[in-house]
């Protein structure tokens, strides 16, 4: 072994090879980055094999440098192919690879076990003349001119295909990235195309290895200039351009992978802002809401976005999942649902509200009463008390005024009754001129207090009408869920006794509060 003039060149290179796999290591986990790696050893197999034949003086030790070359030589186009699909989110199943390795695997074999002369060389000798240190010719035969080589160079022309076939439909965004991939591939590609046909600088000398140790430098400045390896242009084709909907493509890191001009006008995230984590752009709109759906493991969340006019939103988080089944980003799509969104409030409130007074109805009522009881049996120390109320001689000021003036002592009543209320006590219409007041985690007493505060805004209440002011006074009926039997409790026993008491109070003389205590009458004044 001895120094070469040019060894210098190959050694450079094979550090500059070693350097890049050790700082690619760290993204062994990615698809990309495994590709890359798989590349990257397969140059530097070739590159120190190649080092090492250059330095060796004997014949024997050339051959057999040259036989570890073709290890990394063989399985280079592979290398690249792999690493270009994988690039575009083209992910084959393994068994696509196994076939096309047959070849490489084949030749790999000839050159190894079948002794020389064989399909592959003949009888490789030195060259003494036309170069200042000893070159080999390895003369090569038909499978390497007719099998190996066509097929590395039509695997090496798919992937450029590949690109070429790319760059017409990817976003410009991608475009760089896709004519970095070009340059790199192109450079030991024309390199060795140029080395078989003998028209290498110095004959029987192959420049290949040094060369491609610039395309990996090309490839891991892409690395670091667009995050090369960890940003997948895969999703673009199923990213429209003029969508309605807002479009953001995420990596496995979270981190933006491609965004459509709706998702911008949304969010207020630019183009320039891809290969950033989605959590540092947007965190009170986007971060914040992808972090919930993220941590509470949801599908889908709905979120609210503006400050003078809000537009409401439904986002949702899909998995993008490669031909293995493996995940490799995640989409979200946002929709904007603000016409959907006030139209279900609108049929809800229909659902759940009295159309004439615009408080809850009688089946909201009972569906809420049973909450109570739900929750009551869950946690035997939690107390909630139900007021009944019945406006005094409702049909007589139906039949003497109409039916328009009644409708309005409703509609004054319940204004007044709201004004009486905690924001979380439930207030609704059973129907006709009855009321009812559902208050949670209020004891019998204070159940008492509250139906007193209504019944004061109640007598002081006037209806105008054209024949003069009618007063309007009501009889409540105060129950608590203590009054009843455990084992007998359910809410429409409750309420039934509730309209008992208010029913004893109409009985007694109208216009006052009545509980369930006993000897307890609250006459009010009439």
């Amino acid at each position: 072994m001895s120094y070469t003039p040019g060894l210098w060149l190959f050694n450079l290179s094979a550090l500059i090879l070693t350097v890049l796999i050790t700082i690619t290591w760290q993204r062994r986990n990615t698809s990309s980055g495994n590709a890359f790696l798989f590349l990257m050893f397969c140059a530097l197999i070739w590159t120190l094999a190649f080092s090492l034949e250059i330095a060796a003086q004997s014949q024997e030790l050339k051959v057999l440098f040259c036989k570890f070359q073709f290890i990394g030589i063989t399985f280079l186009p592979i290398a690249w192919l792999y690493l270009i699909l994988t690039y575009i989110g083209n992910t084959r199943p393994l068994w696509n690879w196994i076939v096309l390795s047959i070849i490489p695997a084949t030749t790999t074999l000839i050159i190894w076990l079948i002794p020389r002369p064989n399909w592959f060389w003949s009888e490789p000798h030195l060259v003494y003349d036309i170069a200042p240190f000893l070159v080999m010719d390895y003369d090569y035969g038909f499978w390497f001119y007719f099998i190996h080589a066509p097929y590395s160079y039509l695997l090496l022309f798919a992937a450029l295909y590949v690109l070429i076939r790319t760059i017409i439909k990817i976003h410009s965004i991608y475009r760089y990235q896709i004519i970095i991939l070009g340059v790199a591939l192109l450079l030991p590609v024309i390199t060795d195309v140029f080395y078989v046909l003998g028209y290498s600088p110095i004959q029987y000398y192959n420049y290949t290895p040094a060369v491609f140790s610039i395309s990996c430098l090309i490839i891991a400045w892409a690395l670091f200039r667009y995050k090369f390896l960890d940003l997948l242009p895969m999703a673009r084709n199923v990213v429209i351009e003029n969508m309605e909907e807002g479009v953001i493509v995420l990596d496995l890191k979270d981190r933006i992978v491609d965004i459509n001009p709706s998702a911008c006008k949304i969010t207020g995230i630019a183009a320039s802002n891809i290969g950033q984590p989605i959590t540092e752009l947007s965190k009170e709109i986007i971060g914040s809401s992808l972090n919930n759906m993220i941590n509470n493991n949801t599908s889908n969340i709905e979120i609210k976005i503006g400050s003078s006019i809000e537009r409401v939103y439904d986002m949702r988080r899909s998995f993008i999942k490669d031909r293995l089944n493996q995940v490799q980003g995640s989409i979200v799509t946002i929709r904007d649902i603000t016409e959907q969104h006030s139209l279900f409030k609108q049929i809800q409130g229909l659902a759940i509200l009295d159309d004439l007074t615009g408080i809850f109805n009688r089946r909201y009522l009972f569906e809420i009463g049973q909450q109570e009881i739900n929750r009551n049996k869950r946690r035997r120390g939690n107390i909630f008390s139900i007021i009944m109320m019945d406006i005094d001689n409702f049909k007589t000021i139906n039949d003497t005024y109409g039916h328009a003036v009644g409708d309005q002592a409703l509609i004054t009543l319940t204004d007044r009754c709201k004004n009486c209320l905690r924001t979380y006590d439930i207030f609704g219409r059973l129907g006709g001129d009855e009321f009812a007041f559902i208050l949670p985690d209020t004891t019998l007493e204070d159940a008492i207090i509250v139906a007193r505060r209504v019944h004061d805004h109640i007598k002081q209440m006037y209806i105008t009408t054209s024949q003069g002011k009618i007063p309007i006074t009501a009889s409540l009926g105060v129950i608590s869920s203590q009054d009843i039997d455990y084992s007998d409790l359910t809410f429409e026993r409750l309420l039934a006794r509730a309209d008992e008491v208010m029913f004893q109070g109409k009985k007694q003389g109208k216009n006052q509060v009545l509980s369930a205590l006993q000897n307890s009458n609250f006459t009010m004044d009439r």
